[in-house]
């Protein structure tokens, strides 16, 4: 079980934390994972220092 977090980051490069929560892969943490309504705005997931997404794109090599 791990700690994610999902913060969301506007334009003029203002971090806002939004949600933290537990799960046990990174594929359970990215259905919590919603794009953001404002284009200003987007939502990161994050893990520990790793990105997992921006705002429901997933990156290369994560488990």
């Amino acid at each position: 079980m791990a700690v994610y977090r999902i913060y969301l980051v506007h334009r003029n490069g203002r971090l806002q934390p939004d949600e933290s929560f537990y799960c046990t892969t990174d594929d359970e943490a990215l259905r919590r994972l919603a794009p953001s309504p404002r284009a200003d705005i987007r939502a990161e997931l994050w893990q520990g220092g790793r990105l997992i997404a921006t705002a429901g794109s997933r990156r290369q090599g994560t488990g």
